[in-house]
């Protein structure tokens, strides 16, 4: 097949994941895409632009299927679109919602980018989510929209939307994480040991924002460290001109425990020292899928957890109780005693158990899926 694949915003997870697909697709994928900047204005205007481009091709350009991001309005695209444009069957792939994305503290809330996304999910003939937990909760946010309209409010709109969504994780591909992974070994990276020989290394690897929730992050590590548990950190992860107070405070008050401070700027660098380090711990108060925690598990951390949101997606059930926990002021505890005999003999089943990421398994599964929406249309 001939799959056109539109992406307003190219950049980070959204990039990844269709470079990801189109190298491990037995299809031909053209991308049509834009820069990462202003997502605002990409999910209000980008539209415009891609009709603007599809009309260029002219009558016939043989394409066979659509799949684009929830940047794109693709209600206005189809209605502006030419005509072999509107013909095409589409797949909708939500990375995330603008319905029950956090706002940053105190600013308003616009649902009018969360009606971009229902206009574009009821226009899609294929709505695929990141995560059983991110559909769940896209699903439940539109409950609530709908049940604020004062009145003729299209209830059966929803189960029409219910019927046409499905779940597909994000695809990884490990590629450069094997190649990692080797580098730390040749280069004499000591992880840790089940008997807890040599100072644990804890990873922050997620964005420095506020739905990551680093107080709790930095403030348990604080009382870890005047406990006296014995650790060292590396913090990294993308970080922008508004970052929360405790980044540079906790630089300097836990100063002699960190081995790393800031983004690396290579990528091949940054997955060899996560390949060095032993716990990936999350305080998220928000997640939609979790690469960056996957990558970390495939790269042989061990993972710490809140039992909620996506995490238990991405660990086997049975192994649940020893690496999510229950609550936020359940952290302390639960992460002192796992520093203290850190789980390691469970290392191999958990980087086989987020292998199933990988975009050799994925892609094929999105290729069906793709290849059923065409032959139905």
């Amino acid at each position: 097949m001939h799959i056109l694949a539109i992406e307003p915003y190219f950049g980070l997870s959204h990039e990844t994941f269709l470079t990801g697909y189109r190298s491990y697709s037995q299809h031909d994928v053209e991308l049509w895409t834009l820069p990462p900047r202003k997502w605002k204005w990409r999910m209000r205007g980008s539209a415009y632009h891609f009709a603007e481009r599809a009309a260029e091709l002219g009558d016939d350009p043989s394409f066979d299927v659509l799949l684009v991001s929830d940047f794109l309005n693709l209600a206005d695209f189809l209605a502006i679109a030419p005509r072999w444009a509107r013909a095409l069957p589409a797949a909708l792939y939500f990375h995330e919602n603008q319905i029950t994305y956090p706002l940053v503290e105190h600013a308003p809330t616009d649902y009018h980018y969360g009606w971009i996304n229902i206009s574009s999910a009821l226009t899609a003939d294929l709505v695929l989510f990141n995560s059983t937990y991110h559909r769940a909760e896209f699903l439940d946010g539109v409950r609530d929209v709908f049940r604020r309209m004062p009145d003729f409010v299209p209830e059966r709109l929803l189960d029409r939307l219910v019927d046409r969504t499905d779940v597909l994780p994000v695809g990884i591909d490990f590629t450069e994480h094997d190649r990692a992974r080797e580098n730390a070994t040749q280069k004499a990276a000591q992880k840790v040991t089940r008997d807890g020989d040599g100072a644990p290394v804890i990873l922050w690897n997620h964005r420095w924002e506020y739905d990551k929730n680093p107080d709790l992050f930095f403030r348990t590590l604080e009382r870890l460290h005047e406990r006296g548990l014995d650790f060292r950190l590396v913090v990294c992860g993308q970080s922008f001109k508004n970052r929360p107070a405790i980044f540079a405070e906790i630089e300097q008050r836990l100063a002699p425990r960190i081995d790393h401070f800031g983004y690396f700027e290579n990528r091949g660098e940054y997955l060899e020292r996560v390949a060095a380090c032993d716990v990936i711990v999350s305080t998220a108060v928000h997640e939609f899928f979790g690469v960056s925690v996957a990558e970390a598990i495939y790269l042989g951390c061990l993972p710490v957890l809140p039992k909620r949101l996506s995490y238990p997606e991405i660990i086997p059930p049975h192994l649940h109780p020893l690496f999510l926990y229950d609550s936020d002021g359940d952290l302390e505890r639960f992460l002192g005693s796992f520093l203290e005999r850190p789980p390691v003999e469970y290392r191999d089943e958990l980087r086989e158990a987020v292998g199933k990421y990988h975009w050799s398994a994925l892609a094929p599964e999105l290729d069906r899926r793709l290849e059923k929406l065409a032959a139905r249309a």
